[in-house]
């Protein structure tokens, strides 16, 4: 398991830095997705997380469901073509568990062919490097210390 500014990465998923997502390979084609221990803190405690309803085939780029933190709802889209094959209806009710094990509160399973999640999504040494810019930009220097800037703060929780 690699450590980055008090963020915990298993080395053996992928990674989309771009939207805070790490990917776990069930088999050749289904993905369980969940949302990185950096993204929940630059999102704040999440509360519920509601899938859309599945199959659904998603084009890159599009929701695939929608997460509650505080008083703001983020869609959470996928970086690739994928069908929506479930969702993980547990959160509906809480997701709490996201905030204490990331890995472990997944939000949807994607079939995503294999060649097209090679070819997109990040092994732990690419992402590390995109992951790390992303919390430079955050100015995110340790998971314990960082408090995710109010709205209005700037776009992006990006401050000067």
């Amino acid at each position: 398991m690699a450590e980055l500014r008090g963020c915990s990465y298993p080395e053996d998923l992928r990674y989309d830095a771009a939207n805070h997502l790490w990917f776990a390979a069930e088999s050749d084609d289904i993905w369980r997705v969940g949302v990185t221990p950096f993204g929940i803190a630059i999102a704040g405690e999440i509360l519920l997380f509601t899938a859309k309803p599945a199959p659904r085939a998603l084009n890159a780029g599009r929701a695939f469901g929608l997460l509650e933190a505080g008083k703001t709802v983020f869609p959470v889209k996928t970086p690739l073509d994928a069908e929506l094959v479930e969702g993980n209806a547990a959160l509906a009710d809480s997701a709490s568990l996201m905030n204490t094990d990331p890995y472990a509160a997944w939000l949807v399973r994607l079939r995503i062919p294999a060649a097209d999640a090679a070819a997109h999504l990040l092994d732990w040494p690419a992402a590390r490097i995109a992951i790390t810019a992303q919390m430079d930009l955050w100015h995110f220097d340790d998971l314990r210390s960082f408090r995710p800037p109010l709205l209005g703060e700037g776009a992006k929780g990006l401050r000067a």
